[in-house]
């Protein structure tokens, strides 16, 4: 009953460390099985080991069933974990009753446990290779009862014990220390599941005879186990660079929460897109041009993006940017591409028809008679659509204010005629200079003088003289009439 109790618990010990196996993120494996243990050839000759075939002896003592122990299902129980693709470290434990044949011994109780180291083959190739041999070294506890054996004796071989190095009587121990060599593989029929087999031999180093050692043969299910998924998401913790937090295989199982192909655990802003070369952060726009700081010439001035960021200059500041601008450095109309308005007769023709628009006396009222002339010119302007400067002027008799005065009303008269057919009354603009530009003299004749009083049209092309004629706007207010011209 004792050693009974003693095999449950080394068989107990070895099936709880599985439970803490379970833990770990490394593959682990448990085998159940059963083993045979063979004595005779542990004293035999070494071509004892091989059968005729191969040079051996009668049959191969090694190969010999009868010489074998075999114990039921159920004897034998490994665990192992592997530490990397080549080494295994593992525990196993065998229990039984068995004989020793070799000695005559009847059935004792056998059990041994301990560590062992496998070098795995397939690790060269292929780790996950279904076919996995493997080269073990093991060191193990054996309690197997040999106090009762009587020495001198011979074995089944003919091999005497009568002592060993001047001892009278070969050592009797019921306890041993035992190292294991053996080449064993496993069969894996899927991924999780496989048959074992293996074969040892045993020795007892330390004891003062070999009547101990044995061969050791077992076959056992497999089961492989332990690689986790924490967070579920199908990459295996061993495998998995963020084990518990859901994420993508081609990141090692790290997630990449704004999908910009950088994961978060490299991603510098995990929540906002960005590309790779500035670590998963957008780059900035400091003048929300849409021209991001790296690629803009002009980070803190907003331009577009065919400038590199800038805006676009206007060289002569007539309001067409450089890069439509076919005269950039003198100022011009947007129509004309920038360029000032070619020179053309159309003042001539305009001034021809207002040449001759007549007042009634001392007004600035025009002539009935003047209409068609009016309707002639505002048929140019409307289809010319240039800017026009209309120059009201007098003769010399009166005084100047006065006759400024009324030189004003009158090209404002004409302005507005203008503008009753249909002229666009920003393309005009009227001024007048009084009696500045008379030629006749004020004692000539009324008939004389009538050359003076008149309206010169001008054309202006250059953008930055209309503009100032623009500013000079001055209101006309119309002063008492002090005397007739």
């Amino acid at each position: 009953m004792k050693n009974l109790k003693l095999g449950i618990s080394a068989l107990a010990l070895t099936v709880a460390s599985t439970v803490f196996a379970q833990t770990t993120s490394n593959p682990w494996l448990i085998g159940v099985g059963a083993h045979g243990v063979n004595h005779v050839a542990a004293g035999g000759q070494v071509g004892d080991f091989f059968p005729r075939a191969f040079g051996g002896g009668d049959g191969g003592e090694l190969y010999n069933i009868d010489n074998f122990t075999i114990t039921p299902p159920l004897s034998k129980l490994t665990v192992a974990r592997n530490l990397n693709k080549y080494l295994v470290l593992d525990w196993q434990t065998s229990v039984g009753n068995v004989d020793n044949k070799r000695i005559g011994m009847g059935k004792e109780f056998f059990l041994m446990t301990g560590l062992g180291l496998q070098f795995k083959f397939n690790g060269l190739w292929n780790e996950e290779s279904w076919f996995d041999p493997y080269l073990r070294v093991g060191a193990n506890y054996l309690r197997h009862d040999y106090s009762g054996v009587n020495f001198p004796l011979t074995d089944v071989n003919g091999v005497g014990y009568n002592g060993f190095s001047g001892e009278p009587y070969t050592q009797r121990r019921k306890d041993h220390f035992t190292v294991a060599t053996g080449l064993g593989s496993n069969f894996w029929l899927t991924k999780n599941f496989g048959l074992g087999i293996q074969g040892d031999y045993v020795s007892t180093p330390i004891d003062k005879s070999d009547v101990a050692n044995f061969w050791q043969a077992s076959a056992s299910l497999l089961f492989r186990f332990g690689n986790t998924d924490r967070d579920k998401d199908g990459i295996l913790d061993k495998d998995d660079l963020c084990p518990d937090t859901p994420g993508l295989a081609e990141f090692q199982g790290c997630p990449d929460t704004d999908g910009d192909g950088v994961p978060d655990k490299d991603d510098q802003c995990p929540d906002v897109a960005g590309p790779v070369e500035n670590n998963g952060c957008p780059w900035p726009d400091t003048d929300g041009d849409g021209v991001v700081d790296k690629d803009d010439a002009c980070p803190e001035v907003a331009g577009p993006a065919e400038n590199n960021g800038c805006p676009w200059p206007d060289t002569d500041g007539d309001g067409v940017l450089d890069k439509d601008d076919a005269c950039p450095t003198v100022p011009g109309l947007a129509q004309y591409n920038g360029c000032p308005k070619p020179k053309s007769v159309t003042a001539t023709e305009v001034e021809a028809e207002l040449k001759n628009i007549y007042f009634d006396f001392n007004k600035a009222t025009i002539k009935a008679e003047s209409g068609p002339r009016l309707d002639a010119a505002a048929t140019i302007i409307k289809a010319d659509r240039g800017n026009y400067l209309l120059e009201g002027q007098t003769d010399k008799k009166g005084s100047e204010a006065y006759n400024l005065n009324l030189s004003r009303q009158r090209a404002a008269s004409v302005v507005a005629a203008l503008d009753a057919r249909g002229v666009d009354p920003s393309d005009l603009k009227s001024i007048g200079v009084g009696e500045a530009k008379a030629v006749v003299p004020e004692t000539a004749t009324d008939a004389e003088r009538q050359q003076d009083r008149k309206v010169v049209v001008k054309a202006i092309e250059d953008a930055t003289e209309w503009a100032t004629y623009q500013k000079s706007d001055i209101p006309v207010k119309k002063a008492p009439v002090k005397k007739k011209k």
